[in-house]
């Protein structure tokens, strides 16, 4: 279908013209919009809505129709009037779900866009439908059969370039040309040789085991690397092959086929330990950037380096913020819990010489024999960095191993201090941005709740990037000056310093006007134009009068473009309440129905922001029945730390819903009228402490 709302005649016939073969089209207004696109967003039908230029508040229209890449898309006409509102579209929605037309080529263009738009729309339909055919087939339990290919054995010649062996039993009968130069056989001194003769003492088992293996050991292992010392002193690796056959005679033999893989086998090595390089760097740099404190992340990294390179023992030392040299965590290759007490009167002197110098310390430590090392018990190494990162010394990091230290490892040492160094001054300016964030972020939420006699009120804020970034969302509940107790809970469009600054303004007015009158309209409106005056972002809020001093209470609702309220009554019903009204900072007058509902006891009134309902972006949502299906799922409320429960159990259930795609702040605020205590009950309840 496409639906167009308020659009100039001449575009219409454009669409018509162009589309009106391969679509219904549609003629609405702005005040009559969502009578075509009800439903619930993503089974709709598929539906492109077009606004025209003339339709005063775009943002709030787009806003109510919930568009959904599944089965909604808008082209919004510009207007030079609406272009400073449009600004915010591409905040709130992709371009191939809500896209922006030029007034100056509306007529030529808007054909071709809502066509991208409804092949996007019938594209994304269709996917979904092949996503669901082929997982319907997969859970059937069918399965693809695969067809091995047969091992092919080769003839192999006299003058084959691979060396050929025959062996009776383990020694050596015959040999080809190829197989004399690899193992530098002669005659008459090789015949009837012990193949492992020609292998060092150590290797000579773990070969005639491989000769000699049968049935499963051979298929485990059908050919090994075995390395010896030529006659000229040079090292040789070679891949043994090894084939039960019978000769001509019907005797058994062993085939051995000889590989010379010296040149491989140190290729394969010096990969391998550029690989461990490689990933000991890459350990580091993901633990360093990794969330969690930071003792932990550097004593992962002095753990993997421990590990990587065979060190003996790894420390990394920082310096606090007097300048003082303080041993921070420690790892040996051996150890659990290492000795730290070794670190500190052994290797001290040597990186309080690295934190004068500024400089790396590469040395074999004093001994105090010509074959001892007081760091390494034996002959070995002792190397330590300075952890230097944006010109400021934070600590050092020592190795120390009874092997050499050839110079990629000392390369790779350098940088893995230069990636510790780093993460730890952003650790110390994360800890310096968070305290900055809390500051800035106490005067944006009440220090403490009010007090409601014969009502439980709890609040959850969880702000997106703890501890980073000042989130959008808030809260308040305050007495106003006619007795009324006002609960609110809204949204500001955006993030950081400019967010805190609206949600100021958005709390602080609201405060302020409720001193005159607690009526929604009042102050609704005037937050509207204080938005307004200021040219701000919008904001969406839901507004709640609680009237005590009746019975029951009774609460009177005002939502601003806001998430729908649950509402749980006592026997555990749950369901949203129906309350719409324009965001405010949109339009020049705003409007805003009450809904007035009573608050029995036991009963429990939650508002909640849209990180709940659209944590990971709008393209991702839960329908608010999902959190009414959850509140009500609680046990029965109406008793002290009810309402706590409430915010608690949904807080926890995005947390898991979500994990991490979670890309929003997260703000509960529920409300339990308590049961109404009798005199007798006052009495019992005195003195119980």
């Amino acid at each position: 279908m496409l639906l167009l709302v308020d659009v100039p005649q001449r575009t219409v016939n454009a669409l018509t013209a162009e589309l009106a073969s391969t679509a219904e089209i549609v003629q609405s207004t702005a005040e009559d919009v969502l009578v075509h696109t009800g439903g619930t967003p993503g089974l709709r039908r598929l539906t492109v809505a077009v606004l025209g230029e003339g339709v005063t508040a775009p943002v709030g229209v787009v806003h109510s129709l919930r568009p959904h890449p599944a089965d909604l898309a808008v082209a919004v006409m510009a207007a030079p009037a609406t272009q400073d509102r449009l600004a915010v579209l591409p905040l709130l929605f992709p371009d191939d779900v809500v896209h922006r037309v030029q007034d100056s080529e509306t007529a030529q263009r808007m054909p071709q866009v809502v066509s991208e738009l409804l092949q996007r729309l019938t594209h994304r339909r269709a996917h979904a439908a092949a996503q669901a055919a082929a997982q319907r087939r997969l859970s059937s339990g069918t399965s693809i059969d695969r067809q091995l290919g047969e091992r092919l054995l080769g003839q192999f010649l006299t003058q084959a370039p691979i060396g050929v062996l025959m062996l009776d039993g383990d020694a050596v009968i015959a040999w080809n040309p190829r197989a004399a130069d690899i193992l530098e056989l002669t005659e008459p001194d090789s015949v009837h040789r012990p193949v492992t003769d020609l292998f060092p003492e150590d290797q000579r088992t773990a070969l005639h085991r491989h000769l000699t293996a049968s049935g499963p050991d051979r298929d485990a292992e059908p050919d090994a690397v075995f390395e010896r010392v030529r006659g000229d002193g040079t090292s040789q690796a070679l891949r043994m092959a090894v084939r039960q056959l019978l000769d001509t005679e019907g005797r058994s033999r062993t085939l051995v086929l000889t590989e010379d893989v010296t040149d491989r086998l140190h290729a394969q090595r010096k990969l391998a330990e550029r690989t461990g390089h490689a990933l000991l760097t890459a350990e580091v740099a993901a633990a360093m950037t990794a969330p969690g404190p930071l003792d932990e992340r550097l004593h992962t990294c002095v753990r993997a380096t421990t590990d990587r390179l065979g060190a003996d023992r790894v420390c990394i030392w920082s310096l606090n913020t007097r300048g003082e040299l303080v041993h921070a965590v420690c790892a040996e290759d051996d150890a659990g819990s290492p000795d730290t007490s070794f670190c500190r009167t052994t290797q001290r002197a040597l990186v309080e010489q690295v934190v004068a110098a500024r400089r790396p310390h590469l040395d074999v430590p004093p001994r105090t024999d010509p074959h001892a090392s007081p760091l390494t018990g034996g002959r070995g190494s002792f190397a330590a960095f300075p952890l230097i990162s944006g010109g400021e010394l934070l600590g050092v990091l020592s190795l120390t191993t009874s092997l050499a230290l050839p110079g990629s490892v000392i390369t790779t040492l350098e940088n893995i201090a230069d990636q510790i160094a780093v993460g730890t001054q952003q650790d110390r300016l994360l800890n310096r941005l968070s305290e900055a964030t809390r500051a800035l972020e106490r005067p944006l939420l009440p220090p403490t709740l009010p007090d409601l006699p014969g009502f439980d009120l709890a609040t959850r804020y969880a702000p997106f990037s703890q501890g980073l970034h000042i989130g959008g969302d808030f809260y308040d509940a305050f007495t106003a000056s006619d007795g009324r107790h006002v609960l609110v809970l809204g949204d500001v469009c955006g993030k950081g310093p400019d967010a805190a600054a609206i949600t100021g303004l958005v709390r602080h007015t609201v405060w302020a006007a409720a001193q005159h009158t607690s009526d929604p309209a009042h102050v609704l409106s005037l937050v509207n134009n204080a938005l307004r005056r200021q040219s701000t972002p919008f904001c969406t809020l839901v507004y709640v009068v609680l009237d005590a001093t009746r019975f029951p209470a009774r609460l009177h609702i005002a939502s601003a473009g806001h998430p729908a309220p649950l509402l749980r009554r006592a026997n555990g019903d749950t369901a949203p309440l129906d309350t719409r009204g324009t965001l405010l900072g949109v339009l020049e007058t705003p409007s805003h129905a009450v809904t007035e509902v009573e608050l029995r006891p036991g009963d429990t009134l939650v508002l909640y922001t849209d990180g709940f309902t659209e944590g990971a972006g709008a393209a991702d949502q839960r329908d608010p029945e999902d959190l009414a299906a959850i509140v009500a799922s609680l046990a029965p409320t109406g008793t002290a730390g009810s309402a706590e429960n409430v915010a608690t159990a949904l807080l926890d259930d995005a947390r898991r819903w979500w994990g991490e795609r979670l890309r929003d702040d997260l703000a509960v605020l529920a409300l339990t009228a308590l049961p109404v205590r009798t005199a007798s009950d006052k009495g019992a309840g005195t003195g119980t402490g």
